[in-house]
């Protein structure tokens, strides 16, 4: 039974504070705190389920942390999780047929996936490369470039997002929305990175979907749409920013994908191919290997 269903079930029987009670039910579902025990007189019982015990020991590294004024809740609260889960699977026992569903070689599966699963991701940490050069990239997306095409209208634009008290916006506002000569150019760039350090982009290539540019910026589809159509910077407002924007392109729904706006996906989709390309190149070494050393055979032929 996963962690999840264990929460949902055990969310029915007691009533705590949610962190307490979500780490209180994980642990309880750990084989750990699931073995049978005999009585101990060595050891204080904080619960008994039939002919389980739990002991004060069993949480004692649990107890460490948690404020002494609360440690007592938590040993209750955690005592009667357990001893409920151990009534609900005894019941369970008695009812359900374990050989008629599988349970065990569920359970068997489930440990088996999850050793692997661990043991890629122990692999994938140590041995993959996960650098992609820009030549890879653009070698990628020349040969797939048909299969990157849009699924809404996107826009290369250049904005400023700006507060409106900043200082000097007043004598700016020209300059940011019509630079005349290089040293202009200069003072809006050193202005911007000044008054608006992460808020402001006058860099090509810059590709935003319609939908994102509307959640960015205080304008409507059809603000944009004339935007698009203008070709120079826009000044907007809202109660605590000044918005400039401007729409360089425009490039519509069934279109290829220009590929600075999916320059991260196609990277993400390589370090993806080189997972596989790895973890197969490892575990087919394990089985050469294994093969040549006598440690396996396939009886059948193909």
């Amino acid at each position: 039974m996963s962690a999840r269903q264990i929460i949902a079930k055990g969310s029915r029987f007691v009533r705590l504070g949610a962190p307490i009670f979500l780490c209180l039910l994980v642990i309880v579902a750990s084989c750990k705190y699931l073995k049978s025990k005999s009585p101990n007189q060595n050891e204080k019982v904080i619960a008994r389920a039939n002919d389980e015990y739990l002991y004060l020991s069993d949480i004692s590294a649990l107890i460490k942390n948690v404020p002494h004024q609360d440690s007592a809740a938590f040993i209750a609260n955690y005592a009667e999780s357990w001893v409920r889960r151990k009534l609900l699977l005894k019941k369970a026992e008695e009812n359900v047929p374990s050989d008629e569903l599988g349970i065990d070689k569920k359970v068997e599966d489930y440990r088996q996936s999850l050793l692997l699963y661990e043991y890629e991701k122990g692999l994938i940490n140590q041995k993959l490369d996960k650098a992609v050069s820009a030549a890879e990239i653009d070698d990628f997306y020349q040969k797939n470039k048909d299969k990157f095409t849009l699924e809404s209208d996107i826009y290369d634009i250049q904005f400023v997002q700006i507060p409106i008290a900043a200082q000097d916006l007043d004598k700016m506002r020209t300059i940011i929305i019509s630079p005349r000569t290089a040293d202009d150019t200069l003072k809006r760039e050193g202005y911007c990175k000044a008054m608006a350090p992460d808020n402001y982009s006058f860099a090509d290539d810059n590709w935003m979907a319609s939908s994102a540019i509307l959640k960015k910026f205080p304008i409507s589809a059809a603000d944009l749409k004339t935007l698009a159509q203008s070709g120079r910077f826009t000044e907007f407002k809202n109660t605590h920013d000044d918005y400039f924007l401007l729409v360089k392109s425009v490039r519509h729904m069934g279109d290829p994908s220009p590929l600075e706006f999916i320059r991260n996906q196609i990277k993400e989709v390589m370090v993806n191919k080189k997972k596989v390309i790895l973890i197969q190149k490892i575990y087919d070494g394990i089985y050469q290997e294994a093969a040549k050393s006598g440690k396996c055979e396939v009886l059948v032929k193909k």
